[in-house]
């Protein structure tokens, strides 16, 4: 037999297997960090637009922190469409008078006449057109100073 040098059609057909296997495992990897970077901006830009509608629940008035034809009622739309970064999300928002056990509940012992004691807001964040958003959702308090001093309930 002579000793034959080179390569054969399946040694050529083995290496281009492994190296197309290497090639898709280095663009899945670089793909797969693309994805992590945008949905980073992504949560970025809808933590941003959820703390620019905290400080606006914050700066308003007592009175007026509540969403539009709910209970409490307030200014404030129950569902809104904002845009930032190129993006479009929409903020979902629920108020709720909340009667703290500190000084009583209403029909308890002791009875507290004057239930609603402060307000709790809270803002979910959603973008329908971001591949696998994973909602966020900021939970806040609201209370006005010297709530109950109208009465003899006591204060929190």
């Amino acid at each position: 037999m002579r000793n034959r040098q080179g390569l054969t059609f399946i040694d050529v057909v083995v290496s281009i297997g492994i190296i197309g296997i290497l090639f898709v495992g280095i663009f899945a990897t670089y793909s797969s960090i693309l994805d992590v970077i945008n949905n980073s901006e992504r949560r970025g830009a809808a933590a941003s637009v959820l703390n620019r509608q905290i400080e606006i629940i914050r700066n308003l008035p007592y009175t007026e922190v509540g969403t539009v034809g709910g209970v409490p009622s307030g200014i404030i739309p129950p569902e809104q469409s904002v845009q930032a970064s190129g993006l479009t999300f929409v903020i979902k928002t629920t108020v709720r008078n909340i009667d703290d056990p500190y000084d009583g509940t209403l029909g308890g012992n002791p009875n507290d006449t004057a239930p609603a004691d402060y307000k709790l807001a809270e803002l979910e964040v959603g973008c329908s057109t971001c591949g696998n958003f994973v909602p966020l959702i900021l939970t806040t308090t609201v209370a006005p100073k010297n709530l109950e001093a109208a009465s003899n309930d006591g204060s929190i």
